[in-house]
């Protein structure tokens, strides 16, 4: 990653960043934009940090059974989207990008794209 990059470790469920897959307590290089977008899901390690200093623990949530969902498939075509979703073999993901797609644009194509999949995934 470039030299604009902030460390962040994942706070809660599952993360998926430029298609690689993160659970609760992995650390990674990303843009400070990326923090933005999912301050409940991130946390930059300094500031994880001197809050456990501060009060002895650190500020996480304990709802370990969120999945997030980077990027939001609204932000994708539905030609990307069967494209991202191709390789993902967890049901449980594919549900929260279908949620999260009918939460958005919900178009018909893409929840139709992700429901084949997850029809895939469980026949």
């Amino acid at each position: 990653m470039s030299d604009d990059t902030i460390r962040v470790r994942v706070d809660r469920g599952d993360y998926r960043h430029e298609r690689e897959h993160y659970t609760r307590g992995d650390e990674i290089d990303v843009d400070p934009k990326v923090l933005e977008k999912h301050p409940n899901s991130l946390t930059r390690v300094e500031e994880l940090d001197e809050s456990a200093d501060d009060s002895g623990t650190d500020a996480t949530d304990d709802s370990d059974d969120e999945i997030v969902v980077d990027p939001d498939p609204s932000e994708l075509t539905v030609h990307e989207l069967r494209d991202r979703i191709a390789d993902v073999d967890d049901a449980d993901l594919l549900g929260a990008i279908k949620d999260a797609e009918e939460e958005g644009k919900n178009r018909e194509t893409a929840t139709d794209a992700l429901d084949e999949r997850i029809a895939e995934l469980e026949g």
